[in-house]
């Protein structure tokens, strides 16, 4: 059995040591948060609002898993760095109502801590489950190999199915989807969405900090920075179907030659992390390299594509 606590270990660079810390400013605790947007836990509707999908689909989502950990944080002032290396699997789905804890960084310097960051990187042995995750969970996504998975359906009581090469469409009101990636990612100087970077740490107190996972970027027309100055779309996962059978899987996403899932100008799929889009694989993969956030809507521009 997996144990269902995260062992973890703080590492503090030299530098820090010989600045004592706290350089006489008192310490307090920075406790780290990993908690899911809503598109997650209430899923997305279709509408002309900013946050709607805009091609009549609805989207909810039954399983979603994701593999947080290598916490950092540090102070260009004096240098000093901050680590706790444990990396955890989690159910955001059902997350805690507060998110789940994933470290406590004890004893940093009260005062602001101005970079930030954190892996989502592919699960491997040692990725241990934070309850309500499960063991099973954890076990899933080491054998897998998987940094993100998730599983869920989506609706349009008009839906139609337009596989590109077929002579007509057909009906597609439910299309189900089971899709996992070993999308390892690395998200740096973190800053709320106001651009305040990092966080501030109170003299013997203790602040919040909660990386945001966020669920709906592969519906997103192009891959944004800073705000989602974005459409959300999912026609195309229903085109991507090509069998017919109302699931569209990761070997059809595969399939589908990115022109065809996404006509310019439409979409813009320039800057994405990771290479070129060939597919509508290719783009959701893309995708999944942006959906960490910190503090809700705040960005982490540095990102990294990780082993």
């Amino acid at each position: 059995m997996l144990s269902s606590r995260a062992p973890f270990v703080l590492a503090v660079s030299l530098v820090a040591l010989a600045l004592g810390g706290c350089s006489g400013q008192g310490a307090g605790t920075a406790q780290i948060f990993v908690e899911p947007e809503d598109t997650i836990t209430h899923g997305l509707t279709a509408g002309a609002g900013n946050e709607n999908i805009h091609d009549g689909w609805s989207v909810t989502y039954t399983r979603f898993l994701v593999v947080v950990g290598d916490v950092r944080a540090s102070r260009s002032d004096t240098l000093e760095k901050v680590t706790d290396t444990g990396v955890h699997v989690l159910d955001v789905l059902r997350a805690p109502a507060s998110g789940y804890v994933v470290a406590e960084l004890a004893s940093l310097g009260a005062a602001r801590w101005d970079r930030f960051g954190f892996d989502l990187p592919n699960a491997a042995k040692g990725a241990v489950p934070l309850a309500p995750t499960t063991d099973a969970d954890a076990s899933f996504m080491i054998d897998h190999g998987y940094s993100i998975y998730f599983e869920g359906s989506m609706t349009n009581p008009a839906g139609r199915s337009y596989p590109p090469g077929a002579a007509m469409s057909r009906e597609a009101k439910v299309i189900t989807f089971r899709w996992g990636f070993a999308a390892g990612t690395s998200f740096d100087d973190c800053s709320s969405v106001d651009g305040i970077a990092g966080f501030a740490v109170p003299a013997g107190g203790t602040i919040p900090v909660k990386p945001t996972i966020h669920g709906d970027h592969w519906f997103f027309s192009n891959f944004t920075s800073g705000v989602e100055l974005t459409e959300r779309r999912a026609q195309y996962l229903a085109d991507a179907d090509a069998d017919g059978d109302g699931e569209t899987t990761v070997a059809e996403l595969k399939a589908f030659e990115a022109a065809d899932a996404f006509p310019i100008p439409a979409y813009n799929l320039s800057g994405a992390l990771g290479g070129p889009i060939h597919s509508a694989y290719d783009y959701v993969l893309a995708e999944m390299r942006t959906i960490g956030h910190f503090q809700g809507d705040g960005e982490c521009p540095t990102r990294a594509v990780l082993p």
